[in-house]
């Protein structure tokens, strides 16, 4: 498997929506991925599989405001997890952050995802609380993280 990580251009958006609806039960609209991916304040990363038609498999969005930023989403087709797609978006996502003099960047993950918790620990984030009911189908509470060594 060859993953490459490349900025999303509007043609990518149907393939990310594909990708949302497979981890989501409340998925975002294409729409919605352009429209968010379109902002110049957003990073917008794409893990695409070269071995499988360049195929969309996996995404991370970030809001970067006043030198922090917002992971928005992170998502990963569900055929390609624990393959390493989520980190290597991330490590991809942090380095860029750090190019542009971000100081630190937050997260919110359902409590209960512990894969992705440990994932985010991997790579410094740090918990910091939780945001009662912040999610919904199922509600549950977010684990707030933040990651504020940006070295």
């Amino acid at each position: 498997m060859k993953i490459e990580i490349r900025a999303m251009v509007p043609e990518d958006a149907d393939q990310v929506a594909a990708v949302e609806e497979q981890c989501f039960a409340m998925p975002w609209s294409r729409q919605s991925f352009w429209e968010e991916a379109s902002h110049q304040e957003t990073i917008y990363l794409l893990a695409i599989d070269r071995d499988n038609n360049d195929q969309v498999v996996g995404y991370v969005g970030c809001w970067v405001l006043s030198g922090e930023g917002d992971i928005t989403n992170v998502a990963v087709a569900p055929a390609y997890r624990r393959k390493g797609v989520a980190r290597k978006i991330l490590e991809r996502l942090i380095e860029l952050l750090k190019e542009q003099q971000v100081t630190a960047v937050t997260l919110e993950a359902r409590a209960s995802n512990t894969p992705a918790i440990a994932l985010y620990q991997s790579l410094g984030f740090k918990s910091v609380g939780l945001r009662p009911r912040y999610y919904t189908n199922p509600v549950e509470d977010a684990e707030i993280m933040w990651k504020t060594d940006m070295t």
